[in-house]
């Protein structure tokens, strides 16, 4: 049962917002919110919260759902609240496409100090790429105490050891970069630096990119950061630290140590970046950059034929991403937007498409079935290659897993093996040139 006045303090603070609400009494709907929790209803659940948050503009929506979500998560409840969530992002694709964000929210409420952080991480699921399970570690590393090597070192080997899991570790890798960007006022060369206590190259680009992915959060034009709000909301029960916590968020970010978007530079802040940075950088540049040239991934594809041959492919890669995120998974709209570029480096735009959709639903199923859509020739084979690829984080130890799998794909098979890590593989003159 939830505990009624935790509820009602949330809603009060909720219904300080106005005109974003629909005026029920507080106490009425904390009694139908119980009830909901109560027979573990999701389908109501998602009602109630588009009920809830009906008027207003996006952004008065967007943070009524988020101080909704923020309340429903704590005390355990974190299946229910995902489920929730589902169901409503099913729903509303205004609300699917900030998914990500709602997730960290509940990742976020879902630990608090005293709590085993493995347990909790564990709680959470892959739901709209995964975010709760970063947002538990952003939950744990601004909680007070040091952010040090020792910390950073233990907590995911606590959480997946090295071997075990592997797409597990990469949550919990890439929340780490998200954590430490945040408890360093969003310093990046800072948390970059923490993520250089790792010990493997795989667990740094890993966290390298949690902590790029969370500085183009944090600087988004319109100033809204959906985390660092749950933070703060959350602050008083965690004993959040975070250096200058109190600054804005948005693109002027003031008093960062860092400056994190130039917008006379589109390829900033990876430009400025050191060299062993910048791999992973632009793989995550996809969102400035998109915002830079007015989301027109034509002239985005022209950007990045301007990048550095060796970083070329990872920022086609990270237009893929984005082209996932921004048509909510739509196979035919996201090749439309990858179709425009250099037709020797277009094929890095399917790859992160078809990682994208895999990293969200942590099922290959999606993904064979965008490959499949894909242009013939050197695009959808890069595209199977990439399926394969996913196929070994997501089952890191079962080989046999990762066949079948591949199995599946038809004409891709062999080169899903290719990316897989399985034999045999394709001789290096038969595949498609790296750019």
């Amino acid at each position: 049962m939830l505990h009624r006045t935790g509820w009602l303090v949330t809603l009060a603070s909720v219904l300080a917002c106005g005109p974003n609400l629909a005026q029920e009494p507080a106490d009425a709907f904390a009694a139908r919110v119980d009830s909901a929790i109560t027979r573990s209803d999701t389908a109501r659940l998602a009602t109630l919260a588009a009920q809830r948050c009906t008027a207003g503009d996006k952004a008065e929506r967007q943070t009524c759902l988020e101080d909704y979500f923020l309340a429903l998560a704590g005390e355990g409840r974190v299946t229910l609240a995902l489920g929730a969530l589902e169901r409503l992002g099913t729903a509303e694709e205004d609300v699917a496409k900030d998914g990500h964000g709602y997730t960290h929210v509940i990742g976020i409420k879902a630990w608090k100090p005293g709590d085993d952080v493995a347990e909790v991480f564990r709680s959470c699921t892959s739901l709209y790429q995964s975010g709760c399970y970063h947002g538990v570690i952003q939950s744990y590393l601004t909680a007070s105490g040091t952010v040090d090597s020792a910390r950073v070192l233990a907590l995911c080997d606590e959480i997946a050891p090295q071997g075990t899991d592997n797409w597990l570790r990469f949550q919990c890798m890439h929340g780490l970069g998200h954590g430490l960007e945040m408890a360093w006022n969003w310093d990046l060369p800072r948390a970059l630096g923490g993520c250089d206590w790792l010990s493997t190259a795989w667990d740094r680009d890993s966290c390298y990119g949690g902590a790029i992915m969370e500085n183009a959060v944090a600087s988004s034009p319109g100033g809204h950061h959906t985390a660092k709000r749950a933070l703060e909301q959350t602050g008083d029960d965690h004993g959040m630290h975070m250096d200058h916590g109190d600054h804005a968020t948005g693109a002027d970010m003031g008093g960062t140590p860092f400056k994190m978007r130039d917008s006379t530079d589109a390829l900033y802040p990876c430009s400025v970046l050191d060299a062993r940075y910048q791999r992973a950088c632009y793989l995550g540049h996809g969102g400035i950059l998109l915002a830079t040239v007015d989301y027109d991934f034509e002239r985005a594809a022209a950007a990045c034929d301007a990048t550095p041959t060796e970083v070329r492919d990872v920022c086609y890669t990270s237009l893929g991403t984005n082209a996932s995120g921004a048509t909510v998974m739509d196979a035919a709209r996201s090749i439309k937007l990858c179709s425009p570029g250099d037709p020797a480096w277009r094929k890095w735009c399917f790859v992160g498409v078809v990682k994208n959709f895999i990293d969200v639903t942590a099922d290959p199923a999606s993904g064979i079935a965008f490959c499949r859509d894909v242009p013939e020739g050197v695009d959808r084979d890069a595209c199977w290659n990439a399926v394969g690829e996913q196929l070994s984080v997501l089952y890191t130890t079962d080989l046999d897993r990762r066949s079948a799998v591949c199995e599946t794909t038809g004409e891709g098979e062999a080169r899903c093996r290719q990316g897989a890590g399985l034999w045999p593989k394709i001789p290096p003159e038969a595949l498609p040139a790296g750019g």
